[in-house]
């Protein structure tokens, strides 16, 4: 069962999907971020909801404003605008009756990861994280956005701000995943802040794998991973 929902970020409404299982009870689940010109129906998060569904956790994806169906403008974005979606679409799967409130993990790519590394290390009540493709450094090259946008330096100059490798200190039971050939965001930064969390935590390098994991089978192995992370600390 999808379910559409709405809540308020600042002063744009954003909006997203929540994917349930059958039966009744409360069920864990897992928030998507996605990355920094994604949306909520790219193929690798509708791929995700659908494997989470068959292996009974629920899914919660979602444009960040200025994506997708939210409101906003995505030139305007920055990091700080997007840890504060995100308090907001997690502060409602909090309060939504079908969920189970002590297992409720996140798992992002590429910025959607440094979102979601933030939000884990400031919000306890989060059980357990996966990061794909995930950056603790911003230069204008990466994901380099299609001509017709422009991005503000306030993007930049707001990241700075941030010491993602401090941020992942505080963080435990995360997976991190990274491919290989990673065009955009070098392996060896998802593998810095791996070093970084605390344990317990897991480090998988996708052989051959780019940025967005193109490849059918580099797509399914990470989705098949972050699966089974999941359900370890969700039993």
């Amino acid at each position: 069962m999808i379910e559409p929902f709405e809540v308020r970020s600042g002063p744009y409404r954003i909006r997203g999907l929540l994917t349930l299982p059958e039966g009744d009870g409360k069920h864990p689940c897992v928030v998507l971020s996605h990355g920094l010109i994604s949306s909520k129906e790219s193929s690798k998060y509708r791929a995700l909801s659908a494997a989470f569904l068959s292996s009974g956790v629920a899914s919660c994806r979602f444009d960040y404003r200025g994506c997708g169906e939210s409101e906003g403008r995505i030139e305007e974005t920055t990091l700080s605008q997007r840890v504060e979606d995100l308090d907001a679409v997690v502060d409602w799967v909090f309060q939504c009756p079908s969920l189970d409130h002590g297992r409720i993990g996140l798992l992002g790519s590429s910025f959607g990861g440094c979102t979601s590394l933030v939000k884990a290390a400031r919000d306890p009540r989060i059980t357990c994280i996966s990061l794909w493709a995930t950056p603790h450094l911003l230069e204008k090259k990466e994901e380099s956005p299609p001509p017709e946008i422009t991005f503000n330096d306030s993007l930049y100059e707001d990241f700075a701000g941030y010491d993602l490798l401090a941020e992942a200190e505080k963080v435990a039971r995360a997976l991190v995943i990274h491919g290989e050939m990673d065009e955009v965001v070098p392996a060896h930064e998802g593998k810095a802040i791996y070093r970084r969390l605390k344990r317990p935590k897991k480090w998988e390098l996708i052989a051959g794998g780019d940025h967005v994991l193109s490849v059918p089978g580099h797509r399914e192995r990470a989705i098949a991973l972050s699966s089974s992370w999941f359900s370890r600390f969700f039993s």
